[in-house]
């Protein structure tokens, strides 16, 4: 089998302009999410993914995870907390909702996590939102990272964005800090053309200029590489200044795209940057998991 191989650098303008993307005007600095249907609509996109995919079975469990998301983000809270006090309820929720649907493997390990120690809990969830997960936190990260999706998605879609700061060079979320996951090239009336990028915790999405490296602000050394043969809307910007990389997202190219699960479902892109030796900018909580 032939290796895979990254398709010729290309100018972001210049790619942006091939996929029929034009400009937007007056960007808005935030997008905040909708806890009713995000999870929903994820689920769908991961299951419409998966057949065929070298991790279909692993897309499959994000999506089964995702619907149980989906049930508790969309219900409201008889007690409202904060996101860091609410996380832990929603593993508990989680564990019920999904007790008795998951295989073998993956209930041992959604049993396994420490249900009595609320340190060890926060200090795992603190190693996941960091990017410094242990080896022995793999099997049960997602489960974790689900509840922490769940609680900081409610609390970024009850916020309003007005309210919210977000300078135009922004690199972490202005609602949660967290990193993004990938940026997307938007389409559609208000938003066509524009860079948003997306945090993978609380699914906040803020406007980045699309002419500069997310990492370092340079705007000359940065361009778009592709794997050799495939049509899918993912990208990699990569920045030769810094030695960075982020995924992009083209929307003109998969309507129904959701930053998760197709930045997973790309994760052959992310192979072969990190083999050319370009650091990952973004973070997706399924992600280490999956390799």
């Amino acid at each position: 089998m032939t290796q895979p191989a990254f398709a010729p650098a290309t100018d972001i303008a210049d790619a942006i302009t091939a996929a029929g993307l034009q400009p937007g005007r007056s960007p808005a600095p935030v997008r905040l999410p909708d806890p009713a249907i995000l999870f929903r609509r994820r689920a769908d996109r991961l299951r419409r993914l998966a057949p065929g995919h070298p991790l279909s079975a692993w897309l499959e469990f994000v999506a089964l995870l995702s619907e149980a998301q989906h049930a508790l983000a969309a219900a409201p809270l008889s007690a409202p907390a904060t996101p860091e006090a609410q996380w832990r309820r929603d593993l508990d929720s989680l564990r019920d909702r999904l007790r008795g649907a998951l295989p073998t493997p993956a209930a041992e390990a959604l049993d396994s996590l420490p249900w009595t120690d609320a340190d060890a809990l926060d200090g795992l969830a603190a190693r996941l939102t960091t990017g410094t997960l242990l080896p022995d936190d793999l099997t049960a990260a997602p489960f974790v990272a689900g509840a922490l999706q769940v609680a900081w998605t409610r609390h970024a879609g009850g916020l309003k964005a007005s309210d919210i700061a977000a300078p135009a060079t922004a690199v972490t979320c202005p609602v949660c800090g967290g990193a993004p996951v990938a940026g997307v090239i938007h389409a559609g009336s208000d938003v066509s053309g524009l860079r948003y990028l997306h945090c993978g915790l609380c699914h906040t999405a803020w406007h980045h200029v699309r002419s500069a490296c997310v990492a370092c602000g340079e705007g000359n050394r940065i361009g778009l590489r592709t794997v050799e043969g495939m049509d899918g809307p993912a990208r990699a910007e990569t920045c030769d200044a810094c030695g960075s990389h982020l995924k992009l997202l083209l929307a003109e190219k998969a309507p129904d795209l959701d930053p998760i699960a197709d930045d997973l479902a790309s994760f052959a892109l992310d192979v072969l940057v990190g083999d050319g030796g370009y650091a990952p900018i973004g973070r997706n909580p399924f992600l280490a998991q999956a390799g």
